[in-house]
């Protein structure tokens, strides 16, 4: 078995692939884990550094650096994600086969930062010195796991790294929204007449996902259906902002990743909108194609890689309050078009968005990497 360390960031989306990956590291027999969980909150007396506390890049790298400490001697692996975590490490990752996995780089971040609230980088001289210690990271792993090809051709293209070196694989959907979409597809299969005709005359059930209302483009969302006929429509939201109540519209406080109430709403619905403002690659439109609904989201980031467009749903300009309402109306007014995408969107997430098989081809590299690598003092 070889010995692997991962480092794994824990913010957003990404604590959701972290426990689908660990979900299938638990059951691979190839690999004996050190599993490692970078937190992001700033507690104690911490909090009265400045660099430390307002800067992610150094807290994760730093919390990372000293989470390995006592386990390096013994590593055959290491896998980082995302980069952020990886970069007080580059003296490890030169002895030891290394793997980063990430949904953006840091330029790649700068295209859609502003919506976090994040300054993009400069020319000055510290913005300088952290592109250089990215590069030293990235260049320095044997295997890079890219969430999408926008993030690839950053990689390559901004960053030097060779492009056989990095592998696309989305984060994917747990096989439960799958199970979801396949008794979406069954049901449809038994009552196709019945279910279009007492559906042409009841709401579309629309459904929202993201904790972050208004970078995800909640209040376009809500603008863009107020022209709408109110009886055509129902918006479940699944959020952890303040959302005031409005005819329509239901909110959903304190459901969880991969949890039971959160199925519930995705089997419920029958179409996912997220309109976000900002975005690398959201794991909610992963796991709405898995659940065979049509898609509407936003061309910012890596987003429009989760649609076939025309073909698994539609994808708009962000804050375009009349793009979104037309594709809103599109479909809610068209059952057997959103029938139709539900379908496809299901063979793409099988395709491309399984995170059992996507994690598990992750696992395979580390494995391949550790057999290849040796660390000091080990015959090859």
């Amino acid at each position: 078995m070889a010995r692997v360390a991962f480092v794994m960031e824990q913010t957003l989306g990404h604590v959701t692939h972290a426990r689908n990956l660990r979900a299938v590291l638990d059951r691979c027999s190839a690999i004996d884990p050190v599993w490692l969980p970078i937190p992001f909150e700033v507690h104690g007396p911490a909090r009265l550094l400045p660099l430390y506390r307002g800067n992610w890049s150094v807290r994760a790298s730093w919390r990372a650096r000293r989470a390995l400490r006592p386990d390096a001697g013994s590593l055959d692996a290491l896998f980082f994600h995302t980069q952020v975590t990886s970069l007080f490490s580059v003296d490890l990752m030169r002895r030891i086969p290394t793997v980063i996995s990430l949904d953006a780089t840091p330029l790649n971040y700068d295209e859609v930062g502003a919506s976090y609230g994040h300054r993009a980088a400069g020319e000055g001289f510290l913005d300088r010195q952290k592109f250089q210690l990215n590069c030293r990271a990235l260049r320095s792993a044997r295997a890079l796991i890219a969430w999408s090809e926008w993030t690839k051709r950053s990689l390559v293209e901004q960053y030097g790294v060779a492009a056989d070196r990095v592998q696309v694989l989305a984060p994917g959907a747990a096989d439960m929204f799958f199970e979801v979409g396949r008794q979406r597809l069954d049901a449809r299969t038994e009552s196709t007449d019945r279910e279009a005709a007492g559906s042409a005359g009841a709401p579309a059930r629309l459904l929202f996902v993201g904790g972050d209302w208004e970078r995800k483009g909640g209040p376009i969302l809500l603008e863009a259906l107020s022209s709408l006929p109110a009886e055509s429509w129902r918006l479940d939201v699944v959020t952890r902002a303040e959302v005031a109540p409005r005819p329509g519209v239901v909110v959903h406080r304190d459901v969880g990743p991969n949890s039971p109430e959160l199925l519930r709403l995705f089997a419920e619905a029958d179409l996912f909108v997220l309109p976000s403002l900002g975005e690398c690659l959201a794991v909610v439109l992963m796991e709405a194609t898995a659940a065979a609904l049509p898609v509407i989201t936003t061309d910012v980031g890596a987003l429009g890689e989760a649609v076939r467009p025309g073909e698994t749903g539609l994808v708009v300009p962000p804050r375009d309050v009349l793009a979104l309402r037309e594709a809103l109306r599109r479909l809610i007014d068209d059952v057997a078009a959103r029938q139709r995408m539900g379908r496809a969107a299901h063979e793409l997430a099988v395709e491309r968005f399984a995170a059992t098989h996507n994690n598990q081809k992750i696992l395979d590299v580390l494995a391949e990497q550790a057999r290849l690598g040796t660390r000091p003092g080990r015959a090859a």
